[in-house]
């Protein structure tokens, strides 16, 4: 027999049960409808975490200052006015591996705009902050260092923040009151969107830092420094020569503790990264245990198959065909039953990714690369799942199978 006519009577044989047919395809349907769907959230997943790392980078430190513990005490605990600013001189002056540095200050506050009033995170930061943080403008533009000096009153406004102050409306050139000091919006910036802990990088006004010191915060000291480091300066590098700076102006000696704290951000980063891909792999490996189901279920149903075709299997032997005809037989269903249901299982998938996004928000992605493999995959399961029987059937004796009944 040419391989043709193998695959037609192959398909022939399946269409004269149609149940079973339908039932031994339905298992790699959800097997593979199941990995998919799972392969999608997991990669929609591993995106969102990849975009909010390449939108906050992973290039910068924040150092704050938190005191040191002896016997349940914490000493150095009161931060002067200011004393970051001097800090952020000095760190931007004597540290080669740092590309920028800027103190901040943040505080939760009442703003007010001509079409109502909203509270949300006020900041005071320098014009370096937008560089270290990756931070532009969709509309208008950042202050400048002149501004800074001047004591400016201008801010630039996130999008959450603006859409609650505005709505629609462009808020470039609006005027906004914090603290009975009234502001002019020249930035818009651009979104940031939700991190993964659940907060909103656009619910956020960013002030000039005197402007926002002298008429926002008032004596609420400053205690927190955003720095970054050089392009091809590893972060740990720049991180030890914050660290010595610091050291030295506070004057520490070698045995006592740091009386600030440096976060890596990049260690942040890498941490997410990685429990995103633990996720993933959770997620398929769950997924999967149904596909191997299916091929177990695909089996089981072949077995069945050569049992009852065991009269047919001795006429065709006894009629010429031999043992690698039988074999190919019964090895082309077993590979045609799960390409269909890998076809069928794809679409499936992609229709329930589909389901998941518009119903529970999630972010999915399905890419066209994923039906190859799936149909490949469901191939490799019915060559696995359907070679013994198709063996079985290929070493029955021909006068055995002719007299079964």
């Amino acid at each position: 027999m040419s391989p043709l006519a193998i695959v037609a009577e192959s398909l022939h044989s399946l269409t004269k049960n149609k149940i079973r047919t339908a039932l031994s395809v339905l298992g790699i349907v959800i097997g593979i409808g199941a990995v998919i769907a799972m392969v999608a959230v997991a990669t929609g997943a591993q995106r969102k975490v990849e975009r909010e790392i390449a939108a906050i980078g992973d290039d910068w430190l924040t150092i704050w200052y938190m005191g040191t513990g002896r016997g349940g005490v914490h000493r150095d605990q009161a931060t002067p006015l200011n004393m970051t600013r001097d800090d952020a001189e000095a760190i931007e002056r004597e540290c080669p591996g740092v590309r920028a540095v800027s103190p901040t200050n943040r505080i939760g506050a009442q703003v007010i705009s001509q079409f109502g009033n909203y509270r949300c995170g006020v900041m005071g930061v320098y014009p370096s902050f937008f560089d270290i943080r990756r931070w532009d403008c969709a509309a208008g533009r950042t202050f400048t260092t002149e501004e800074m000096a001047m004591h400016a009153k201008v801010c630039c406004i996130g999008q959450t923040a603006a859409n609650e102050l505005f709505g629609a409306m462009n808020p470039v050139g609006q005027t906004i009151r914090v603290n009975r000091a009234a502001f002019e919006v020249i930035g818009l910036l651009e979104a940031k969107g939700v991190g993964s802990d659940g907060r909103d990088f656009d619910d956020i006004i960013l002030f000039p830092f005197t402007s926002f010191q002298r008429l926002i915060a008032g004596n609420e000291p400053s205690g927190t420094l955003f720095a970054a480091a050089r392009p091809g300066v590893p972060l740990a590098v720049a991180k030890e020569q914050i660290r010595t700076v610091l050291r030295e102006r506070r004057r520490l000696g070698d045995n006592d503790d740091d009386t600030f704290r440096i976060m890596d951000r990049s260690l942040m980063a890498q941490a997410t990264a990685e429990s995103t891909r633990t996720f993933n792999l959770l997620l398929t490996s769950i997924a999967s245990i149904s596909l191997v189901v299916g091929g177990v279920g695909i089996m089981n149903i072949m077995l069945v198959s050569v049992t009852e075709r065991t009269r047919e299997i001795g006429l065709r032997m006894a009629i010429g065909a031999n043992s690698t005809h039988i074999l190919g037989q019964f090895l082309c269903e077993a590979v045609a039953l799960c390409a269909v249901g890998g076809l069928i299982g794809f679409a499936a998938g992609w229709a329930a990714s589909q389901v998941v996004t518009a119903h529970l928000g999630w972010e999915t992605e399905v890419s066209y690369w994923m039906a190859g493999v799936a149909i490949a995959f469901a191939t490799a399961v019915g060559l696995f799942f359907g070679f013994y029987p198709a063996w079985r059937a290929s070493r029955l004796d021909p006068i055995t199978a002719l007299r079964f009944e």
